[in-house]
């Protein structure tokens, strides 16, 4: 198996990454980019220059993958075209128009010598998921004209004489409107917290609308706009917004009036949790390009198209999951290119907005030493577990062997087992294929007897429900943030014998919903920010 090869990509002045290809180096420069767009998250046309080395590291037009090796340094230039920047989401290949074609049309996507040209050319209106995450600070609206004008007037009559605006019911309903409006543009359900910063961010905007005798100054409309966000998802339900009416399914046990359980509510802080589908398009048309997807998904040098797809898909998809939680097996027969390493972290993207391995590694190897300082001094039982675990990261300069042992010396840190994320065997054990068929959740890794411990492994695999979904991820630290990745793909809960490793892979290494955290990893925060 070819070793893991690490490359710098350059974007723009400010703006660098590191290209992570688990499977060694591509045979072509077509391949390379195909890897940069489907990791990196761009798209658009490109030319990349490498660091010429025989012209005092100028850069050079990138022709042959023999001018490049492990970590070299790569830079992309965009045509005249304006691309999109990192970060943005794909623009999707199909237009409105061609995905509403009739079942019997004669010209089929799939058939050869079908342009993709104009198709490409879609608006990113097409797609109907959010760009961004909740904001640190929220944006106030400006309101309707006659609603803001007496706001205007009202915070310049505050700072004169300190008088404070009694709004009437008419002010006070347009104003608790426009900030649902933009509530939802990034969530349908808040927390409390969540809410004191909406409400906080009113008052400073509109110091005018401060109430007095309230200890924070907008307790009042905190708890009215509580109200009104409730209303406001009644009127989505009655809409179809498929976010809230996933909500709303009247799954009664044994016919008992009682609440409906198994509500389906974003846990992780997934701000595409489930999306509307994009506009001009129906569950059978979207359908018409999954089918499309699996002869797609079988072609060479084809990864963008099929990128562009599964973002076109999404809505899909992210119903499924979410209304039927499909078996993993069959739902790998549907959806076959959500299991390789690109769509991975494109759908972690589409879902979160977050890059995912750029992200994952980054945090990891920026917390490595202070981690192995909190490892050296835990003592007992713990501290021996953590020191044994630990010894190979001492042995060898190899920064998968750190980030692996960093990794497992984290489970047993928080009180957990290793071997229930990560499995070993030899090469030699007859009962490989007997321990992957009976686990549930975790990664199974294949070592050569006699291995050291700077020695690739044989085969990193992830496997769900007894079925090999992810194989020949290179190192241990890969499959972890691959694993991750599935599981906001696949809509999964965190094992409970894991749930505190990986609520510290969520929420301290990628900052996701990092405000509320468990005791046990709150202490861990904390020791990490000294």
């Amino acid at each position: 198996m070819a070793a893991m090869v690490k490359l710098r990509i350059i974007f723009s002045e400010n703006d660098s990454r590191r290209l992570i290809l688990p499977n060694g180096m591509p045979e072509s420069v077509s391949e390379l980019v195909q890897q940069i767009k489907g990791q990196c998250g761009v798209n658009g046309d490109f030319r990349l220059q490498f660091m010429d080395a025989e012209f005092g590291n100028e850069f050079t037009n990138l022709e042959s993958m023999s001018d490049i090796q492990d970590k070299s340094t790569i830079k992309v230039i965009f045509s005249s075209v304006a691309p999109v920047e990192p970060g943005e989401p794909l623009l999707p290949l199909y237009s409105s128009a061609a995905t509403s074609r009739t079942l019997d049309d004669s010209s089929s996507l799939s058939s050869p010598g079908n342009s993709f040209d104009t198709d490409i050319l879609s608006s990113p209106e097409s797609t109907s998921s959010r760009a961004t995450a909740w904001p640190d600070v929220f944006p106030i609206p400006r309101f309707s004209y006659d609603t803001q004008l007496q706001l205007d007037r009202a915070n310049a009559t505050f700072k004169e004489t300190g008088a404070l605006l009694n709004p009437d019911h008419k002010i006070k309903s347009a104003i608790l409107d426009g900030l649902a409006e933009t509530i939802v543009q990034y969530k349908v359900y808040l927390s409390d917290r969540e809410f004191d910063e909406v409400a906080e961010a009113l008052v400073t905007t509109h110091p005018c609308l401060k109430e007095p005798g309230s200890v924070t100054g907008y307790g009042g409309w905190k708890t009215s706009l509580k109200y009104k966000l409730a209303n406001y998802r009644t009127k989505l339900r009655r809409l179809g917004c498929p976010e809230v009416t996933v909500n709303s399914l009247k799954h009664k046990p044994d016919g008992k009036c009682t609440p409906a359980y198994g509500v389906k509510k974003p846990k992780k802080a997934e701000v595409n949790y489930c999306p509307t589908y994009p506009a001009g398009e129906t569950a059978e048309t979207l359908e018409e390009i999954r089918v499309d997807l699996l002869s797609e998904v079988k072609k060479k040098n084809n990864d963008h198209r099929v990128a562009a797809m599964m973002e076109k898909t999404l809505a899909l998809r992210r119903q499924e999951v979410i209304r039927e939680a499909p078996m993993i097996a069959d739902f790998k027969m549907r959806w076959p290119a959500l299991f390789h390493v690109c769509e991975v972290s494109a759908e972690f993207k589409r879902i979160t907005t977050i890059h995912l391995q750029s992200k994952f590694f980054s945090q990891l190897d920026s917390y490595s030493a202070n981690l192995m300082k909190i490892y050296a001094k835990k003592g007992g039982i713990q501290g021996r577990k953590i020191k044994t675990i630990m010894a190979p990261a001492t042995q060898t300069a190899a920064v998968e062997v750190r980030r692996e042992r960093i990794l497992k010396g984290l489970c047993v840190y928080l009180n957990e087992d290793p071997e229930k994320l990560v499995k070993d065997y030899l090469d030699v054990d007859k009962s490989i294929a007997t321990a992957i068929a009976e686990t549930v959740f975790g990664i199974c890794v294949i070592r050569s007897e006699g291995a050291e411990p700077g020695d690739d492994p044989q085969d990193v695999m992830i496997v769900l429900e007894g079925v090999e979904v992810m194989g020949e991820l290179g190192n241990v630290a890969f499959a972890v943030a691959m694993l991750l990745g599935l599981v906001y793909s696949l809509n999964l809960s965190y094992p409970p014998e894991l749930r505190y490793t990986f609520e510290v892979l969520q929420k301290i290494l990628m900052e996701l919903d990092a405000h509320k955290l468990s005791n046990k990893v709150q202490v861990l925060k904390t020791l990490l920010s000294r």
